[in-house]
């Protein structure tokens, strides 16, 4: 290391000199720092091309991959009873429907209602000690931020202090003191709350979010981005590469909790934000770790779904806190209270605890109609610790095909599909079912799930305690399907809605019940003379069509533009990147504008974009040929042609009258000129319909494209701009290195100039005292 001397000696400021010669010799450094911002910018600039593609691509995809999401046809119903029914034409609608009555429709099966047996336990009051509910004396501390009305945030630590004796009503008050004035305690569903007006919070150590789970508050995270202080004295947000030291984070072992497995996490003495996530996603982990290097945030998740990651030890909670990753939380679980006097007895409600109706775990098997009629058997698990309200959830989302409803003390539940089972000996369309088949073939006996409806009160106890699969449907709520009668026809369907020559028919109501008469063999006939009917016809919806056509050749016209004012934008050569040195002296619109012509030309008579907008404009141009001997030859046959503007760049125009003609004479051969799925090469020519070729023609440009520019999820040296951003990469350590060596000897040469001239400066003071005796 070379000792720097500043210019005691010779009166001269080394500091600057050293300064001068070395931005002389930091140039070509500062031009390999340009050359590789050009780069990345150029290669953005190609991306954004390719994001602009797909976006294209995906248009004609979602609006012409199928002949129906383009070929449009519109419904004519007409009768005295034509509101009951509602018509959808799709594409291949064709004929007409003569819908002459409906006898019934489709109805879900459903239970009677239900009212849960009552329990022996209250929400607490607010005049319950803390005591009651379970909670012990201690301190919890939060990091209350308030926002001032000018905006400006103040983050003050707080400590609320639970002492003996404290009631419910202290608790929030002690809450509201600390500048949480909105946290609340509801009586009527024993929930707390934890709030403020214009107020937020954070939660400060592990041991006060273990004492908030105490209260029943799950805690939640918010992400706040990593900070760090350039040397420009700007705050920004921290990269990769910042030393976690930095963060205030030591080295040492962090433990953490994923799911039920505990996993340790070692922090060494220099390690960075990019080690941790190497340590944090380590194979085995089960922990997923990702950073944002524009916003700063750093996220932590479980790699399975349904896991979380949480802080096992106090050193793990404030390394969380450090990466700003910080707990908070709202509301917590109902608090309940056992009556003194056992003989008295509450009406259960969504919150009460499925224990309190002395149940424990266990699971239940229900087996229920589903879509096409046959039954189908789900196992739902439930916890004594679950409420009534948490199981209905788990019930309506475990894909049983159910909806369940509970207030003020009773339940139903409904099929979520309508109709019949298939299956005549089913009984009912919902059911327990006892005797239970495991994965090996083997039968038992599943008691659980009765002993849990009849707390509910859907069965009795003497039904939960026999062996039999348990009906839960009545008799007056079975469900029903659908009967209609339809040129001549009596029809049965499980729903109300059915497709019909191409015809999407959905039942309102009934009409002519009468006319359709069921005799004891189950067998429905059309009775009498039936004169008021519903007629349904379609005609080709020319004006959808039109308006589709000419959204293509909008968005078509919007891409290529674009591409075309990329390749003949002006090249401002006398405008390079700006070097940080260059950015200190100006101010921040100054710098915008000097971008924006530094970037102007980066694709200017690019070959890519030339040579992949001809192969697009060439892919609509040619014949569709598999038509059969109707033919057309090109777009133009429909009225759609380039512009005659050589400025313009190959945009489309349309003829409207001539499409609109096209389109009425033979709507299927435009719509296959569109949409017809074939191949280049088949024996009579390339049966590929326009949109297909175009699709294609883009993806071969889109590949080139990333042969040049890459995309996100390629390595640098998977394409060329890549391979050579890793080059210059390279060339600039290498550069820096060895300007850090120039540096060295220009101090150590001034240095060697000092001690000189003190030297000489000394030797000289002694003459002088010679010379003065």
């Amino acid at each position: 290391m070379v000792n720097r001397v500043g210019g005691l000696a010779s009166g001269m400021d080394i500091d600057a000199l050293v300064e001068k010669l070395m931005t002389a010799e930091r140039v070509p450094l500062n031009k390999l720092n340009q050359k590789k911002t050009t780069y990345e910018w150029q290669r953005d600039a190609y991306r954004a091309v390719n994001t602009k593609l797909k976006t294209f691509s995906d248009y004609l995809f979602d609006n012409f991959s199928l002949s129906s999401n383009f070929a449009k046809k519109t419904s004519t119903v007409t009768g005295v009873n034509s509101g009951k029914i509602t018509v959808n034409a799709g594409s291949g609608a064709s004929g007409t429907l003569d819908i002459q009555a409906v006898k019934q429709l489709a109805t879900a099966a459903k239970t009677d209602i239900a009212t849960a047996n009552k329990t022996s336990h209250r929400y607490a009051t607010e005049t319950d000690s803390l005591d009651d509910i379970n909670v012990t004396p201690g301190t919890i501390t939060l990091n209350v931020t308030t926002k001032a009305a000018d905006g400006e945030l103040t983050t003050t630590q707080k400590d609320i202090t639970i002492e003996a004796g404290d009631s419910i009503k202290d608790f929030v008050d002690k809450l509201k003191s600390a500048g949480l004035d909105t946290s609340s305690y509801d009586p009527s569903t024993g929930k707390f709350k934890i709030s403020g007006k214009d107020t937020s919070f954070t939660i400060d150590d592990q041991q006060s979010a273990e004492k908030l789970k105490s209260f029943g508050f799950s805690t939640s995270t918010t992400v706040e981005g990593l900070k760090v202080t350039n040397d420009e004295g700007k705050e920004v947000a921290a990269s990769k590469t910042t030393d976690l030291n930095t963060l205030n984070i030591s080295q040492g072992i962090y433990n953490f909790k994923v799911g039920d497995k505990n996993v340790s996490i070692e922090v060494k003495a220099g390690d960075t934000i990019e080690a941790l996530l190497t340590e944090l996603n380590k194979e085995g982990n089960g922990i997923k770790a990702s950073y944002n290097e524009k916003t700063g945030n750093l996220s932590i998740s479980a790699s399975k779904s349904g896991e979380t990651v949480t802080a096992a030890d106090p050193d793990a909670f404030e390394m969380l806190n450090k990466l700003g990753i910080k707990s908070t939380t709202s509301q917590s679980s109902a608090h309940t209270i056992k009556n003194k006097d056992e003989s008295e007895s509450n009406v259960s409600s969504g919150s009460t605890v499925l224990g309190h109706l002395g149940l424990k775990n266990g699971s239940i098997t229900l087996n229920v109609i589903q879509a096409d009629g046959s039954m189908k058997e789900t196992k739902v698990s439930y916890n004594e610790t679950d409420s009534i309200d948490t199981f209905v959830k788990r019930l309506n989302s475990s894909g049983a095909g159910v909806t369940a409803i509970f207030s003020q003390g009773q339940m139903s539940i409904v099929a979520n599909n309508t109709g019949k089972a298939k299956d005549p000996s089913v009984k009912s369309e919902i059911q327990i079912v006892t005797n239970v088949k495991d994965a090996d073939g083997n039968i038992t006996q599943n008691k659980e799930g009765k002993e849990l409806f009849a707390a509910l009160g859907f069965i009795s106890a003497d039904e939960a305690a026999n062996n039999e699969n348990i009906n839960l449907v009545s008799e007056n709520n079975h469900g029903q399907n659908a009967i209609y009668a339809v040129n001549g026809l009596v029809m049965e369907s499980q729903s109300n809605t059915a497709s019909i020559s191409g015809y999407s028919l959905t039942l309102n109501s009934t009409f002519n019940a009468n006319n359709l008469v069921t005799d004891n063999n189950g067998k429905t006939t059309i009775q009498g003379t039936i004169s008021d009917s519903i007629s349904v016809t379609s005609t080709n919806d020319i004006n959808s069509m039109v308006d589709k056509v000419k959204e293509f050749v909008t968005k078509y016209n919007e891409l290529i533009e674009g591409m075309n004012s990329q390749i003949k934008e002006t090249k401002y050569r006398e405008y390079t990147p700006l070097t940080a040195e260059q950015r200190k002296g100006m101010s921040e619109s100054e710098q915008k504008l000097w971008d924006e012509k530094a970037r102007s030309g980066l694709l200017r008579s690019d070959s890519i974009i030339r040579n992949g907008l001809s192969d697009m404009r060439n892919s609509i141009y040619g014949q569709v040929n598999g038509l059969g001997d109707k033919v057309m030859d090109t777009l133009s046959e429909m009225g759609i042609t380039t512009s005659s503007s050589y400025n313009d760049g190959g945009k489309l125009v349309i003829d409207e009258k001539k499409l609109r003609k096209a389109l009425t004479d033979d709507p299927e051969l435009v719509t296959k000129t569109f949409t017809q799925a074939g191949e280049k090469d088949a024996p009579e020519g390339d049966t590929r319909g326009i949109v297909q070729r175009l699709r294609e023609s883009m993806s071969d440009f889109t590949k080139s494209i990333e042969s040049k520019a890459g995309r996100a999820t390629m390595t640098d040296n998977q394409y060329s701009i890549g391979k050579s951003l890793v080059d210059t990469d390279k060339r600039i350590t290498t550069l820096t290195d060895r300007l850090k060596d120039v540096e060295a000897r220009y101090w150590k040469q001034f240095s060697a100039m000092e001690a000189a001239i003190n030297k000489a400066n000394s030797q000289s003071s002694i003459f002088a005292q010679f010379g003065g005796q």
